[in-house]
């Protein structure tokens, strides 16, 4: 078996080639300054929502998530800094969510309470301490009757009445 000679053009080819490769998977990734900005801007809603009461635990986890990847982009590891600053993004908006349902949860207890107050008022006879009870309210109504009556208008007078159709016209006048 013969060798042919490597050409020299060839040989510059290859390690440029190689060259580049090599500082391509060496090439850092930049500063992920937009998603830290959004993790921050984030965790401020969070705080507004009332978290800190309402959801602790979440906005613990989402402020620990942030000052770590604060400390990677110290660090100039980016790609930890991305990583930890979307995990704070994730906490940051499940621990404002969180709070937000439980806001609204309070809300409605305290109108569901109120509404009780005014069913009792409304099924209290007057001069008695005590609310009405109908047998028919005894279902699963929350202390509401399951019908309420209504005063019936009275009947209209017959001079106000058109005079009934005749079977022998056919209804016709």
């Amino acid at each position: 078996m013969t060798l042919t000679p490597f050409p020299a053009s060839r040989a510059r080819t290859l390690v440029c080639a190689a060259g580049l490769m090599l500082l391509a998977g060496c090439a850092s990734t930049p500063p992920p300054t937009g998603l830290m900005t959004r993790a921050q801007q984030q965790l401020e809603a969070a705080q507004k929502a009332q978290a800190a009461d309402y959801a602790p635990v979440d906005l613990g986890f989402a402020k620990k998530r942030f000052q770590a990847a604060q400390a990677a982009m110290v660090a100039k590891k980016y790609d930890d800094a991305a990583d930890m600053a979307r995990e704070s993004l994730a906490d940051s908006r499940l621990a404002q969510t969180r709070a937000e349902l439980a806001l609204v949860r309070s809300k409605i207890q305290k109108q569901n309470a109120e509404n009780a107050r005014l069913s009792s008022q409304l099924l209290k006879k007057p001069g008695s301490s005590a609310p009405k009870q109908n047998p028919s309210s005894q279902g699963n109504n929350n202390g509401l009757p399951s019908q309420i009556m209504l005063p019936q208008p009275a009947a209209p007078s017959s001079s106000v009445l058109p005079p009934p159709a005749s079977a022998s016209t056919g209804g016709r006048p």
